[in-house]
């Protein structure tokens, strides 16, 4: 069954049978969006780069966009709240559109801070529409099919635009113009959705304090994801520059580390479904370190296709802390919490994202490229200890937890909390408003 309030012109029945359709159209925006970003993500940092600026500046630049990420995520309910959904989506994807092409004419610093930050901006918008759009359109039956469906959209096509990148001329106009052009498609598919306008998002509780004393592990993991795979996302073409490969390799390896980050938080999350959670970060923890370690030996003498595979197995132990960290955290709380508690720690880590970029940086621009992994081993070793330690301390006073079913979280916006079956049961969420016989159809883990 459907909520008849929040798809009043279709029947139940009618609803179900059309939802491959309507579902399909705001995942055809996403992919576009994230085509258009993907085409971006490694060809920005070579771009200014070639421009002359120094690693740094390139980092603080790229904060600026999380930063941006941030805010959006934070006030473009208000936005959407005067406007609509459909209103509000346009005008997000207009600004983002235009911010883009603009980065072609800004060759000052402080130009491209301010298109870096409306274009995380108008991002977390856009993420906020689109997971408002399925809310709406998805029964809880197939909430974690559809969420599956949703994270492979959105990490397939942005490792399709970073491979499509592999030989534009960073210095000139065209992935610019490429960029632009997808982002402007993507309004087409959501003018096309036959259905009134779903629920408008809620102002986003942020609870900090209440999330470290739930789950202090989870918290760092958030974090650390933030400050080490976004920082890549920025420093790992300068890596792979600084080593001496052309951009064709490069944007091959950014692909992978994209890919990996995709592909590996099934079977990492499957396992953390068998185990205390605790034991899933620890060995993500130490996983990590290990890859870093090998990585800080990384030159270009080493064979191209090992460090594509180290790269990808980065990716994927980095990405999946994140992931692992939510339903760690989600564990050990109540279901009235789920989704205050994810929202934060979505938080968390856009903080990390936004100091990240900058500290990796400024790490191989002060010593050497291979210093970004020695940044990444410092970091990561405390949090495995103090994971070590969480363990051994609640052996003799042991919490009970329920063990929920693994999901791949995307980092987009708090909507997506309101709506997964692994929300369900909270009071206020929109997904609590379904009725729940639907959600007990089938399994609720998107693995």
């Amino acid at each position: 069954m459907t909520d008849s309030r929040r798809i009043p012109d279709i029947e139940p029945s009618a609803a179900i049978r059309s939802i491959p359709w309507q579902v399909s159209l705001p995942l055809v925006s996403t992919a576009l969006m994230m085509f258009g970003a993907g085409i971006m993500g490694s060809l920005i940092p070579l771009r200014l780069s070639a421009m002359g600026m120094s690693a740094g500046v390139i980092g603080l630049i790229a904060t600026a966009e999380a930063l941006g990420f941030l805010v959006g995520c934070l006030y473009s309910h208000k936005i959407i709240a005067r406007v609509g959904l459909e209103r509000a989506y346009a005008a997000f994807a207009g600004l983002k559109a235009v911010s883009i092409l603009c980065l072609f004419f800004a060759d000052g610093i402080a130009a491209l801070v301010i298109l870096r930050f409306l274009i995380g901006t108008n991002a977390a918008g856009l993420a906020v529409v689109v997971e408002s759009w399925l809310n709406a359109l998805v029964p809880n039956a197939q909430r974690g099919r559809i969420l599956t469906i949703y994270v492979l959209t959105y990490g397939l096509f942005f490792g399709a635009g970073q491979l499509f990148g592999h030989n534009l001329d960073v210095r000139g106009a065209d992935f610019l113009l490429m960029a632009g052009i997808s982002t402007t498609l993507a309004l087409v598919p959501m003018v096309a959705i036959d259905v009134k306008a779903p629920v408008l998002p809620h102002r986003v509780h942020l609870k900090i304090l209440k999330a470290i004393r739930t789950s202090p592990a989870s918290v760092m993991a958030c974090l650390l994801n933030g400050l080490v795979l976004t920082a890549f996302t920025t420093v790992g073409p300068l890596f792979g520059e600084r080593i001496g490969f052309d951009q064709s390799h490069i944007v091959i390896l950014m692909a992978c580390v994209s890919l990996g980050g995709l592909f590996l938080q099934w079977p990492i999350g499957y396992f953390s479904d068998k185990v205390d959670r605790l034991y899933a970060l620890i060995g993500l923890g130490a996983g990590i370190v290990g890859v870093a370690a090998a990585l800080v030996t990384a030159s270009h003498q080493m064979p191209f296709l090992l460090l594509a595979g180290l790269f990808a197995i980065f990716g994927g132990l980095a990405e999946s802390l994140y992931a692992v960290g939510v339903a760690h955290a989600n564990d050990r709380a109540v279901s009235s919490d789920y989704v205050a508690l994810s929202s934060t720690l979505l938080f968390v880590w856009a903080l990390g994202a936004a100091i990240g970029p900058t500290t990796g940086t400024y790490a191989i621009q002060l010593f050497q490229p291979s210093a970004f992994f020695i940044y990444v081993v410092a970091i990561t070793v405390p949090f495995t200890l103090f994971s070590v330690w969480r363990l051994t301390s609640r052996k003799a006073d042991r919490l009970v937890e329920t063990h929920e079913d693994f999901l791949a979280y995307p980092q987009t916006s708090p909507e997506i909390y309101e709506w997964l079956p692994y929300h369900k049961d909270a009071p206020g969420t929109t997904a609590g408003k379904l009725d729940t016989r639907d959600a007990t159809a089938e399994p609720r883990a998107a693995s």
